[in-house]
């Protein structure tokens, strides 16, 4: 197991790590050796008795404490800790990257992002709260200015991560093993990411991938990869869950880093119906699409994609004279986006974590994106296995739907068994057929079948196993 360099003087330690850590980091101008001012007004751990004795979380509980991080001050970290650790006294570490954009985060109020837990397989759970904000439940809080996804909230994950990793300590100076009752292993890491909040998990595996040396594996699901993919603009499901289709997307113009929007007939409807307003794409003789009201809406300000949104423009629909207030400008999407999306980037990916592997969990319908060929997961898979040339695998291994979830889990029942590395031969008539049927013995899936994958993923680590595919499950205790 690897582990920490030295304990043997926690202020030596801390100092020596914080260094590290901030010399490391991927950042144009130069990084200070200094160590972050930190408040005082904050508390550190809350895993300290009144002698000043480490009190260790036992299985079962969670503990908090910070870490610093030279572009926001001290960040806070969750650790759930699992009442039955997977593999004996010991447990494998996962990372769960938070979502960034939805309306929770405009409060600075914000509890840790744990909708997925992989405390529910006998992992050690790490989250952390985004800059700028405070846990309600706990009153733990991060110092900084969250900058939705920006280089600050990058900043703020991948020091999570480096925590997971034994790489550095907290503020201080006390590293994971230090302070729970579990055996965390080390060289068992990986990160889990859910919907958007993938985006920023990759993007930190590419700006930062050469600090995060020893994480082994990647699980995301459903993640989108472009601008147009958050705010719905090539398809949607309307309240009864029923797909509704962009006629101006076309799936015949899919490249691994672009889709194809025909933006021509884009301009806006208001009425009682939308009394907000919203974009429309005119459909003569047939029926208009108006897009759905789930995209990003940050501080009070809407945020379309940066194609749309010159579209917008270009067709005259407004000028910069008339813009409504409460959406962001073509000139602000054009300087938001690109620092938020991931197609451009998983070749950093594959040149400074070229051991990872990587495995793309995904339903048949999926929870956000209705277009049928599935760009997003195309893109992901595309990025991460021919661009990064990674071990990826679409949708876990069925002998781990049937032993996590329920025994009854078949392909009959549309839970395929693909290989590892392999796609579908033609997405837009194949793609929902790869994806996880939406419920098991009578329960959904969306919240299992991911959580399924995590625990493949972190026993092929253990047993250093990677077939194409499975024909048992590993085994739950090292021997």
């Amino acid at each position: 197991m690897r582990r920490r360099a030295s304990t043997s003087s926690g202020y030596f330690a801390f100092a020596i790590a914080v260094i590290i850590c901030l010399t490391a980091c991927n950042l144009p101008a130069a990084v200070s050796t200094q160590a972050p001012a930190l408040s005082e007004s904050i508390p550190t751990t809350s895993t300290i008795d009144t002698l000043g004795q480490i009190q260790r979380a036992e299985p079962g509980t969670v503990t908090y404490t910070h870490i610093a991080c030279e572009e926001n001050g001290r960040i806070a970290v969750r650790i759930d800790v699992p009442a039955e650790p997977r593999y004996g006294e010991s447990a494998p570490i996962v990372v769960v990257a938070s979502t960034w954009f939805v309306d929770k985060y405009n409060l600075e109020a914000t509890p840790f992002h744990l909708e997925y837990n992989p405390v529910d397989i006998g992992a050690i759970s790490i989250s952390h709260l985004w800059p700028g904000k405070i846990d309600p439940e706990s009153g733990f809080q991060s110092e900084g200015t969250y900058d939705f996804g920006g280089p600050d909230s990058l900043a703020a994950l991948r020091d999570t991560i480096r925590y997971a990793l034994g790489i550095i300590p907290d503020v201080d100076g006390r590293y994971l093993d230090e302070f729970i009752a579990v055996e965390p292993l080390y060289d068992n890491v990986g990160m889990f990411a859910s919907s958007h909040a993938g985006v920023v998990a990759t993007n930190v595996m590419a700006y930062y991938g050469e600090t995060l040396t020893g994480l082994k594996y990647f699980v995301g699901r459903e993640n989108p990869t472009m601008a147009e993919m958050y705010p719905l603009e090539i398809g949607h499901f309307n309240d009864q869950r029923k797909p509704v289709y962009n006629p101006y997307y076309q799936h015949e113009g899919y490249t691994p880093t672009s889709i194809s929007v025909d933006y021509t007939h884009l301009t806006w409807i208001q009425n009682a119906a939308f009394p907000e307003g919203r974009p429309l794409f005119e459909v003569p003789g047939g029926r208009d699409y108006v897009l759905d009201d789930k995209g990003p809406n940050i501080n009070g300000q809407r945020w379309f994609s940066h194609a749309l949104t010159q579209a917008l423009l270009d067709n005259g629909v407004f000028t910069l004279a008339d813009w409504p207030a409460d959406v962001a400008t073509p000139q602000q999407t054009a300087d938001f986006w690109p620092y938020r999306i991931t197609v451009n980037n998983y070749g950093m990916i594959g040149e400074k974590l070229p051991e990872l592997r990587v495995l793309i969990p995904f339903a048949a319908a999926d929870h956000v994106q209705a277009a049928p060929d599935k760009p997003h997961i195309r893109q992901a898979y595309d990025g991460f296995r021919k661009t990064a040339g990674l071990w990826t695998r679409l949708n876990c291994d069925l002998v781990y739907v049937q032993a996590e979830i329920h025994p009854s889990a078949s392909r009959e029942l549309g839970f395929l068994d693909n290989d590892a590395n392999t796609e579908p031969l033609d997405w837009y008539t194949e793609a929902e057929a790869w994806g996880f049927a939406n419920r098991l013995a009578d329960t959904l899936t969306a919240r299992t079948v991911p959580l399924a994958g995590v625990a493949e993923m972190a026993d092929r680590v253990q047993w250093d196993e990677w077939a194409a595919n499975l024909d048992v499950v590993l085994s739950a205790s090292i021997e």
